[in-house]
């Protein structure tokens, strides 16, 4: 005959203590008859039990049942690791264990004898510490062990090593002018800082502090034609680095000191000027007097830094027309300089002369013109041309030889006004002179590349890209084709300025380049971030797309003041993927994509 199950009674018993004390041996439990589970707390953690079940009938006890089991470690600290190194101090982070905590105890061991460096007890809602008033370029073992009311975790460790005092690597000095100069340096590691001194061989002296994201400083208010010695040293805090040292000295003229026009004629001019030491380039403009206004419209171009000569064409006959010319050091514009030339007065209109080894006249008709009388040289020769001659080539003359040609209109017997023109023959290299290339433009701008475009040169054998930073940096180039008329120039960086040279190429021969400037897009950001189904402990993310973007980085923090503004977690996300992420109702989070 089965009795029924009144009653079953639980016993526990620690195995793995030396001796059972009376706080760590737990009372029976009694359960019913009818229960098949049971809850047992307050053990001790990393210990092992033997848990006995027995079988109570009415007026008797029936045999029972044993297992026996060992409770998990407490868990340690999560992430230990070093955030920040400094000088003399390092900067410590970790991710804090579930359950209830009473602390932390973070210390160094000493490396040559018993005994702790460094120790401190810390609360248990703080998960980053600083360790200050360390030893410079040195290397530390940091331990981190939690504090549960039943006891301590095991300890985690991590090596992490001071920094050490260096000096600024890679100072150079850029864009001398004659009153500036442009220092750029390598970021040092850990620096909170750099102190920037300039002082002349006259013994003026200043310098300035700048704040630690700066790699670059223009130093403004110098002499000209002076030496200076430029010096930079980093600062940690309130310690101040090596300091290293570079000469530099300024420009005696930052300007053009000979702007002139030559071999003016009805529609052309050349201009001219002396190059100036370390410009990188000069900016040319032109265009009517104000007495002249409206004969022409004002024009400029960019012209690089090898450049001293330019010929003007398609100016307005007999207009005064002002120069203007500006030099570059990179981003800089120094002073300008000016002059005046007037075209030449044009009663024969369109009178033109071309020279390599010939010379050609052109002329337009007048009205009653009978004939024209050509005459050159220094010894006077002439010639009469018919009325309906409107272009001449005038043989056996030399090279490189100036000419002074003139022209009048002849009625009958009586000889109009002369228009004459002074032209130097060219020589036999400049009798082929290369074609520049025209009409230049970047028609498409992207995050990483530009695509250009220019019309095609005739008698070229190819064309010459180059393009390089525009403040500064390796330049590359690529030859094209002379059937080529377009061309992408990849992998550029994102938001940056680029000066861009196409020039025509003749066998190994380069022609004059076109200079342009463009800029790179900036990358695109995330649109309609929003947060949806927000519940007590979760909410739920959605984005638009980015196009080619290849993932998402989402990131999440307390902005209350009841969590360390260090806490921050991060996700890797793929495009458009509702995100849903534990909340603390007590506390608002700040959500970043």
């Amino acid at each position: 005959m089965l009795l029924p199950i009144s009653v079953h009674l639980l016993v526990p018993l620690p195995l793995s203590l030396p001796v059972p004390l009376p706080g760590n041996v737990l009372p029976p439990t009694d359960l019913k008859g009818d229960e098949r589970t049971s809850l047992v707390t307050e053990l001790t953690p990393k210990t092992e039990y033997s848990l006995t079940v027995y079988a109570i009938y009415p007026g008797l006890i029936g045999d029972s049942a044993t297992i026996i089991t060992q409770t998990p470690p407490v868990p340690p600290v999560s992430n230990f690791r070093v955030m920040e190194e400094g000088l003399f101090s390092l900067r410590l982070a970790w991710t804090p264990p579930l359950g209830k905590l009473e602390g932390y105890k973070i210390f160094i061991p000493r490396s040559d004898r018993p005994g702790l460096t460094y120790e401190q007890v810390l609360r248990g809602d703080t998960s980053s510490h600083v360790i200050d008033s360390l030893e410079e370029d040195k290397k530390y073992t940091v331990s981190i062990f939690a504090i549960y009311p039943q006891g301590p975790s095991q300890p985690v460790s991590i090596v992490g090593k001071t920094l050490k005092l260096v000096p600024v690597q890679q100072l150079l000095v850029q864009n001398a002018t004659t009153d500036t100069v442009q220092a750029r340096w390598g970021s040092v590691k850990g620096a909170t800082g750099y102190r920037i001194t300039w002082s002349s061989s006259e013994g003026h002296r200043e310098n300035v502090n700048l704040g630690e994201t700066f790699n670059f400083y223009m130093i403004q208010g110098l002499h000209p034609g002076t030496e200076y010695a430029i010096t930079i040293n980093p600062i940690f805090v309130d310690i101040e680095g090596p300091v290293i040292s570079i000469p530099a000295k300024t420009l005696e003229s930052s300007a053009v000191q000979t702007l002139k026009a030559s071999a003016v004629s009805t529609n052309s001019a050349m201009v001219s000027w002396n190059s100036v030491p370390g410009a990188t380039g000069y900016r040319l403009a032109w265009g009517p007097t104000p007495e002249f206004v409206g004969r022409d419209r004002p024009r400029q171009l960019a012209l690089n830094g090898s450049t001293t000569e330019h010929l003007l064409k398609n100016v307005v006959h007999d207009t005064e027309y002002v120069l203007s010319l500006y030099v570059l050091f990179g981003s800089l514009v120094g002073p300008g300089v000016s002059a005046t030339f007037r075209t030449c007065e044009s009663n024969v209109s369109s009178f033109l002369v071309k020279c390599i080894f010939i010379t050609t006249l052109t002329t337009s008709p007048l009205s009653g013109t009978r004939s024209y009388h050509p005459s050159y040289g220094n010894t006077p020769q002439s010639q009469y041309l018919d009325r309906s001659v409107l272009f001449h080539r005038i043989e056996g003359l030399n090279p490189e030889t100036v000419y002074i040609v003139s022209i009048h209109a002849v009625y009958g017997n009586t000889e109009g006004p002369e228009i004459s023109l002074s032209q130097l023959t060219a020589s036999v290299t400049e009798s082929e002179l290369i074609q520049a290339v025209k009409e230049v433009k970047v028609v498409d701008v992207g995050i990483n590349s530009f695509i250009l475009t220019w019309k095609r040169t005739p008698g070229v054998t190819g064309y010459k890209i180059s393009w390089s930073p525009f403040h500064g940096g390796d330049e590359k180039s690529q030859l094209v084709s002379s059937s080529t008329t377009s061309f992408t120039i990849p992998k550029l960086q994102e938001s940056s300025a680029y000066k861009i040279q196409v020039a025509s190429m003749v066998g190994g021969r380069e022609g004059s380049p076109f200079l342009v400037t463009a800029r790179t897009l900036d990358l695109p950001k995330v649109n309609g971030f929003a947060a949806l189904n927000t519940t007590d402990s979760s909410t739920s993310l959605n984005w638009i797309r980015v196009a080619e973007a290849s993932g998402y980085l989402l990131s999440w923090r307390h902005i209350s003041g009841q969590r360390s503004k260090h806490s921050q977690s991060h996700q890797a996300v793929t495009p458009a993927q509702p995100i849903t992420s534990g909340c603390d109702t007590s506390t608002d989070d700040h959500i970043r994509l």
